[in-house]
């Protein structure tokens, strides 16, 4: 019950501010199909939660807030990563050393013991990667799916206030105008920050995962770290652009923003049009969260990078 209450507090507010007090004019169907929406999005993003949980070993830590887990999780990330840099720069050196104190006779020998050399840093490099960077850069991947604890606060204030009817009876003037051009600039950033691209400007979608280029590096007993990496960050990409579906989300997203340049003069009906856009934009974040936590290649890239980097592994492993 305390996970799934935590992970409650993880999801971003806009897959249920739209049921606050202030919200009004749904049906009774409306609003039973929103909670059967919210239910199924509750469900999803359990199991995703459940899965970095898994992947983070922070089962025995149910006591401590999900900020404090995170922020212990990316501490021990990085000292794991920290030393299995460590352990291939010690290897270099000893392989250095060992050949400055023993030369080969002739060069034939030292070309192949060279190569002999190269290929020990090959395997703990692939090791390392498989067994601690691949790991983390799931975790980080699948972390990303969600507001980080900060944009999540500015999402709530910004929901809380501009929903709230006893917040525009404060505004005066031009203050409502004002605010409503600094919270809309606010939503662009904040949905920048999620989708991880601005929204003038989105990514094209990478190409169809393929792990045949890292193979045909390890059959020549190299590795490119950086490369596998790649890989499994246009996964990620790949999920969250085909999670926008329409691009339903940057058009809500557009449309509040652009609310700022055309502002009726009416308080009345300036506080109706702002609100009934943010619960468009609010309708447009849930369901792209639904859409992320359907989403799989990150997963089968990550599967796949393991299984390739295990491979070469147990072949040459004695």
């Amino acid at each position: 019950m305390k996970t799934l209450l935590r992970l409650i507090l993880l999801l971003p507010l806009p897959a249920f501010a739209q049921f606050g007090r202030s919200y009004t004019g749904p049906t009774m169907q409306q609003n039973q199909q929103s909670r059967q929406d919210f239910n199924r999005m509750t469900n999803q993003r359990t199991q995703d939660f459940q899965q970095r949980l898994l992947l983070r070993g922070r089962s025995g830590q149910g006591g401590l807030s999900m900020r404090e887990a995170s922020l212990q999780a990316h501490a021990k990330q990085q000292k794991l990563e920290q030393e299995a840099t460590e352990s291939l720069a010690r290897l270099s050196q000893q392989q250095q050393r060992q050949r400055q104190e023993h030369p080969a006779p002739n060069p034939q020998q030292a070309a192949a013991q060279q190569k002999a050399d190269d290929k020990q840093l090959t395997l703990l490099a692939v090791k390392n990667y498989r067994d601690v960077f691949l790991p983390g850069q799931l975790s980080s991947a699948l972390e990303a799916q969600s507001f980080s604890p900060s944009a999540a606060q500015s999402m709530r204030s910004l929901n809380q206030n501009l929903l709230d009817d006893a917040w525009w009876s404060k505004q005066a003037g031009a203050q409502a105008p004002a605010n409503v051009k600094a919270y809309g600039d606010s939503l662009r950033s904040l949905t920048a920050g999620l989708l991880g691209f601005s929204l003038a400007a989105p990514p094209a979608k990478p190409a169809a995962f393929s792990a045949n280029g890292l193979r045909e590096q390890l059959t020549k007993d190299t590795f490119d770290q950086s490369a596998a990496t790649q890989l499994l960050r246009e996964a990620a990409l790949s999920d969250r652009l085909s999670a926008l579906h329409s691009d339903n989300l940057p058009k809500a997203v557009q449309e509040f923003s652009d609310l700022a340049t055309a502002l009726p003069s009416d308080p009345k009906k300036l506080r109706k049009e702002v609100q009934k856009s943010l619960r468009e934009v609010n309708k447009q974040l849930a369901r792209y969260q639904l859409r992320l936590a359907a989403a799989n290649q990150v997963y089968l890239a990550e599967k796949a990078l393991r299984k390739t980097t295990s491979t070469y592994l147990a072949k040459n492993t004695k």
